[in-house]
């Protein structure tokens, strides 16, 4: 307990310094649990999002890096659907817009059949489904419906001068189709002048074990020629170009933080020990083994490190909240952190502590009790 007392008398001693090493560690934090935290949080629900449409296998283009940019005909559905073991196909075309007059940007618009069963498997909170497969009308998830400020019986302009009635709001857990909205296929096609094309199919398979899956798939790209990429859906959504670009932005900013971070608590740790040589060497001189004056300074660096932690927790949970309740970022971010990104968090500001107290402990406990009274 005597032990806590030094450390905690140590810090407190110079809370400036002390609060300014804190607020480093918090900011490194915060800033990799909010990144890591959006990007599996995009992942899961990109994940969720083909698991609560029923989709099994995805079929787009062969050789395009993200799905909006494929480009397949419509007719292709017909050779898909003789594969044995495939149920039921369902084409999409995907289309990211720009809501001008809402100052909304990249907003995506999801064509699909009225009979298709992601359009059938939505779960209105108000309204009803499509009246026709040609009818000029969307369904505005509740997100999205809040951000546009529609309800039932409003129009939504997809491009200047096409306006498009909203028959229905729908609810979803998942951060996409909230954000999103459905329109049907052959309105969709007519209006982006894409008619016979489409994105991609959804496919619903006979077996859904994960080998039957794959093995469906090398079918479908085998009886199309080699034209398509045919994937089972978790496993195209695991690869997404979004998913592999998000994770590499955000562990480029957790190196980013660490280095800073780690410079920040060195530097602090060596002008502390500098500063505090005279003291150290007394306490060499009373009787203090070496390991105890290493653990002296690494109790403080860890000290430091877990409030550190603490507020960069807090701090990032606040953010990302924040982040979702704006209309723009709303549609992409859940506002929820996954337990594994704020642990991940804390044992980012504990390595910080280790690397930043390490080098000044060790220097601390060769110091000689002779050289340490001489210094001035």
């Amino acid at each position: 307990m005597w032990f806590l007392t030094v450390i905690f008398a140590n810090l407190r001693g110079r809370p400036a310094r002390s609060l300014l090493t804190l607020s480093g560690i918090a900011v490194a934090v915060a800033a990799v649990v909010s990144l890591l935290g959006v990007v599996r949080g995009f992942e899961r629900s990109l994940l969720e999002l083909h698991q609560g449409r029923g989709v099994d296998v995805m079929v787009q283009q062969a050789g395009r890096l993200q799905m909006t940019s494929s480009v397949l005909r419509e007719s292709i559905g017909e050779t898909i659907s003789a594969v044995n073991g495939v149920v039921a196909v369902h084409p999409s075309l995907i289309e990211v817009l720009s809501l001008i007059q809402d100052d909304l940007m990249g907003v995506v618009v999801q064509g699909w059949s009225p009979d298709s069963g992601p359009v059938q498997k939505l779960k209105l909170l108000d309204g009803a489904l499509f009246s026709g497969p040609e009818a000029r009308e969307v369904i505005v998830g509740q997100r999205l419906a809040s951000a546009l400020g529609v309800a039932v019986g409003g129009t939504v302009e997809l491009l200047e001068g096409e306006p498009f009635r909203v028959v229905g709001v729908f609810e979803s857990g998942n951060v996409f189709d909230s954000g999103s909205m459905f329109v049907p296929l052959r309105s969709l096609q007519r209006l982006m002048f894409r008619e016979g094309e489409v994105t991609m199919f959804a496919v619903v398979a006979e077996r859904r074990d994960p080998e039957s899956l794959r093995d469906l798939a090398a079918r479908i790209r085998l009886g199309v020629d080699g034209k398509v990429e045919a994937e089972p859906a978790d496993d195209l959504a695991r690869r997404s170009t979004e998913i592999r670009v998000a994770r590499s932005f955000a562990w480029l900013t957790s190196v980013i933080a660490v280095t800073i971070g780690s410079i920040g608590m060195l530097n602090t740790m060596m002008m502390a020990v500098f500063e505090r040589t005279r003291e150290i060497a007394m306490l060499r001189a009373l009787g203090w083994r070496r390991r105890r004056v290493i653990a002296m300074i690494l109790g403080e660096a860890t000290l430091l490190s877990v409030a550190g932690a603490a507020i960069g927790v807090l701090a990032s949970i606040l953010f990302v909240r924040f982040l979702a309740s704006l209309p723009a970022s709303g549609r992409l971010v859940s506002g929820d952190l996954p337990v594994a990104a704020m642990g991940q968090g804390v044992l980012l500001a504990l390595l910080l502590g280790l690397i930043g107290g390490l080098y000044p402990a060790w220097s601390a406990a060769r110091l000689t009790p002779v050289e340490g009274l001489r210094h001035d």
